[in-house]
């Protein structure tokens, strides 16, 4: 299973960097998103990709950073890169009424015309899980929203059976360690050096999580300038024996 870093910073583009997005490919199953904020599909043609290459994206949670791009998407595949392929869009519970409103603000007259395409939408709400075109989807509580919001930590298994877990946004809690706990890969934030940092994991965190969250590989992503402007620094404070990789853009890893 291939993993490709589209954006790898925070919502504030720290670095220079898009907002924290991922594309997976598993074999000959179709490629996959995880988060798709706004800077994600001016990545998706930095990478060399089409909306048309995704067969599906998953969304974490509903914060702009991580779905505020969809409505680009939707409208790529009717006037741009022409989709005829259904496209699977699946979500924090509460995406199919934002992903409306925010259409609607921001193309109402095209929001309300019907799409070449199918378009087939559904919400995951934690302790959830789907079969997603060959993929295995399963959804954990993340630490991040005020109720009703209902955040998602992910844990994505591929044909391959190989693991990869997301954090998407989040605190330290158990729906996170139960995501990453033996993964082949996670993908996880570090947004801040220290708390304070919002509702989201620290470098601090991560100097006792390195062992903790079990996953054979871990790979750093979310990350405010300060964390990527200190990661060689923090690179030199990994155990031995934790393969730990800060993201950048457009980088691969092969899982």
């Amino acid at each position: 299973m291939d993993l490709l870093v589209l954006g790898s910073s925070d919502a504030f583009n720290g670095a220079g960097r898009c907002h924290a997005s991922y594309v997976i490919k598993d074999g000959d199953a179709p490629s996959v998103a995880i988060d798709f904020g706004a800077t994600t599909l001016y990545a998706l043609r930095k990478a060399g990709l089409a909306g048309t290459d995704l067969g599906a994206v998953i969304i974490t949670h509903l914060h702009g950073d991580h779905f505020g791009g969809l409505p680009f998407l939707l409208l790529d595949g009717m006037y741009h890169d022409l989709r005829t392929a259904p496209l699977h869009l699946v979500g924090a519970v509460g995406l199919e009424a934002r992903l409306h409103t925010l259409y609607e603000a921001l193309y109402r007259d095209v929001a309300r015309r019907e799409r070449p395409y199918p378009t087939h939408l559904r919400e995951l709400a934690p302790g959830e899980h789907m079969d997603l075109l060959g993929y295995r989807v399963e959804a954990f509580p993340a630490e991040h929203m005020d109720p009703p919001d209902q955040p998602l930590c992910l844990r994505v298994t591929g044909p391959s059976g190989r693991v990869i877990a997301f954090s998407g946004d989040t605190e330290l809690c158990d729906g996170f360690l139960q995501a990453s706990r033996g993964a082949d890969l996670l993908v996880a934030e570090c947004t801040g050096l220290r708390p304070p940092c919002g509702r989201h994991l620290a470098w601090t965190d991560w100097r006792v999580l390195l062992r903790e969250a079990g996953a054979r590989r871990v790979l750093l992503s979310h990350l405010s300038r300060e964390v990527r402007d200190e990661s060689p620094a923090l690179l030199a404070e990994c155990p031995p024996g934790i393969e730990l990789i800060f993201a950048d853009d457009l980088m691969r890893v092969t899982v």
